[in-house]
């Protein structure tokens, strides 16, 4: 568990002694430059830095800083409540290391933005389950005056900690690809948006498409691959239904990365593969096949056409500027915050509920033209 007296000290001094020197809408230092300078951790910063911008009174724009927020006279009529947002292990905040990390990042940061209109506020709490027992994590978890959790990340392992924190009357949400008998989830439903990539792929005369993602066929369906899982069945549903086949060797299996993407297509244009088109899991991958392809000397999307997922603000970017499935946090995270201030307002439902938010094909120059852009 992270040391709050430490990250509570922290939060003071940025309090006192940090954030007047700035006026609202200023640039503030990034996490990283205040850790240096306060001589502390980055994961201790960033406990901090949430803490402030669950309050109010910080905010981030995606890729650009941190900045001051404006004053707010707030909702002084309502009291101020706790939510404890638990983080499933402290290698997530490592972007190197994990490049979907701001799939955890942006579902706190929007869920803290919905959760304050109504005087919520989030404490973040980093927990790795594998280090405690069912009793042992109910217990540094459970506090009295905080009434719901939420798991930006869910994982089947959390399930013995989360129905205790049920059987004590806590409201529990998480975001998972798909329902589960132990908590609220709410997710994404990729299956349209697959549907209007591969279409236009086939608008567009491509037709051998590749799929780069973190499973293949021979390992097991565990909740575990999940996600990838779930992208290779609406993979294999839209191809079917654009009429397309499915090519097994052009489904390969490959880490998340930029250089894990940049990888599996060298070894592919090694093995003289012929394909026309590349889907990948992530965004971070698709950089990694954009540059692999760009040095290999094959044209995109002349002769390979490119989609990421996730629709980083890199995309745009780019050269190409990368077409992508767009996965939108912000409304996922309003679903989990409606499902838990449901759950709040008429407690007692022994239904655990699932929400999902629908994918948005996003067309840009490295999908190549397809006719009308859906």
């Amino acid at each position: 568990m992270e040391n709050n007296s430490k990250s509570e000290r922290l939060e003071r001094h940025l309090l006192r002694e940090v954030l007047p020197r700035y006026r609202p809408g200023d640039r503030i230092p990034s996490e990283q430059q205040m850790a240096d300078e306060l001589e502390t951790s980055r994961t201790t910063m960033h406990k901090v830095y949430f803490n402030l911008m669950s309050r109010g009174l910080i905010y981030r724009r995606n890729g650009i800083g941190t900045f001051r927020a404006e004053p707010s006279a707030g909702d002084t009529a309502r009291p101020v409540r706790m939510i404890t947002a638990v983080m499933p292990s402290l290698h997530l905040l490592n972007a190197k290391e994990t490049p979907n990390w701001f799939n955890h990042q942006y579902t706190l940061e929007y869920f803290a933005e919905a959760a304050r209109k109504d005087n919520f506020i989030l404490n973040l709490v980093f927990f790795d389950h594998d280090r405690y027992t069912p009793e042992e994590g109910e217990r540094l978890l459970n506090r009295s005056d905080v009434p719901a959790f939420l798991f930006p990340s869910l994982v089947p392992e959390l399930k013995p900690v989360i129905e205790r924190l049920n059987a004590a009357g806590k409201v529990c949400v998480g975001r998972y690809f798909e329902a589960t008998d132990f908590c609220h989830t709410a997710g994404f439903d990729m299956g349209p948006a697959f549907d209007d990539a591969i279409s236009f792929l086939a608008a567009g005369g491509r037709k051998r498409i590749a799929l780069l993602d973190l499973w293949s066929p021979e390992l097991p369906e565990i909740p575990h691959y999940g996600y990838a899982i779930d992208r290779y069945h609406r993979f294999r549903h839209s191809l079917a239904k654009a009429g397309l086949p499915y090519i097994s060797e052009l489904y390969r299996f490959c880490p998340p990365g930029a250089t894990d993407g940049e990888w599996a297509i060298r070894r592919m244009l090694e093995e003289k593969l012929r394909f026309d088109a590349v889907i990948c899991g992530t965004d971070q991958r698709a950089f990694g096949v954009l540059k692999a392809l760009r040095r290999a000397g094959v044209k995109v999307p002349g002769e390979v056409a490119v989609i990421g997922l996730n629709d980083e603000p890199e995309c745009t970017e780019c050269d190409p500027p990368l077409a992508s499935i767009e996965a939108s946090f912000p409304e996922l995270s309003k679903l989990l915050y409606t499902i838990l201030r449901d759950q709040l307002d008429a407690p007692g439902s022994v239904t655990f509920r699932h929400l999902e938010h629908p994918g948005r094909f996003i067309p840009r120059e490295s999908a190549g033209t397809g006719g009308v852009a859906p």
